[in-house]
């Protein structure tokens, strides 16, 4: 592993530069380093997005989880700015617990270890019965999130992106590593439909990569709209979801979870 800082690309070739001086050349890239993407960079020349929004992370022994909290489910916590969500790990050993609320700060996108108090903060007046889970962590990890504004072009004819640092979201609907794990198997398909011609395949990969990418990223922002709502706006959601079956829930968002393999080179 080591910290790439500079790309350079000729009509034959691609260059990459690490920060000891050292370089490597090959045909072609594929740049799958993050958020603070290097080679997007140097293709695009944009800045990720600062959502505002914070996650903490924990993991509850079953032993503390209260009781009443053990179940075998994801189940969420919602509230005006925030929300909170738990479910089971390894057989129900353990429980995740994920916390998100709006920064007082627009904070860049890091990982760094959280604090109880800041958590408790954001949380004061929430419902008694997950309030009580927020005291059992003995550590956070502590996330602020990023994004970035969908594009229509990713790379070169040498030069591709895959994951966050093609596409990267917030937490909303869990698809960070989905679409990393999608973007690989597409990206798999058109090289060995375009018989290995890298110039075909990354154009046949972008074509049905950004769309579908950039309406994950935007439904993402939409739900945790809908998660974090306040006053009138709050009330319509309820109003809306209230009257919705589980089949109705489920076939909203078919699209996301319907993706195969099979026809993943097709447009969806």
């Amino acid at each position: 592993s080591t910290h790439i800082v500079d790309i350079r690309q000729t009509p034959d070739d691609v260059t990459v530069f690490d920060e000891q001086g050292n370089s490597w050349t090959a045909d072609i890239l594929v740049g799958c380093d993050g958020v603070k993407s290097v080679v997007r960079q140097s293709l695009l020349g944009d800045a990720p997005r600062v959502t505002g929004h914070v996650v903490y992370r924990a993991v509850i022994d079953c032993d503390d989880m209260p009781d009443d909290l053990r179940i075998n489910a994801p189940v969420l916590w919602a509230g005006p700015h925030c929300h909170l969500v738990h479910y089971p790990l390894r057989g129900g050993q353990q429980y995740n617990l994920v916390v998100t609320f709006h920064s007082r700060q627009q904070e860049e996108w890091g990982v760094k270890d959280g604090s109880k108090e800041e958590v408790l903060s954001y949380f004061a007046g929430i419902h008694p019965r997950p309030r009580q889970m927020l005291d059992k962590p003995t550590s956070w990890r502590r996330w602020s999130t990023a994004d970035r504004e969908p594009v229509a072009k990713w790379g070169t004819e040498r030069i591709t992106l895959v994951g966050d640092a093609a596409h990267p979201v917030a937490q909303y609907m869990a698809q960070g590593a989905c679409m990393a794990l999608e973007d690989a198997v597409t990206l798999g398909k058109a090289l060995e439909r375009c018989d290995g011609d890298a110039q075909q395949a990354f154009a046949l990969y972008e074509s049905v990569r950004i769309p579908r990418t950039a309406r994950i990223v935007w439904s993402t922002r939409e739900m945790g709209r809908l998660y974090h709502a306040a006053g009138v706006e709050r009330q319509v959601r309820n109003l809306l979801w209230k009257g919705k079956s589980q089949e109705a829930f489920y076939r909203g968002i078919e699209w996301l979870y319907g993706w195969k393999e099979d026809n993943c080179l097709e447009p969806r």
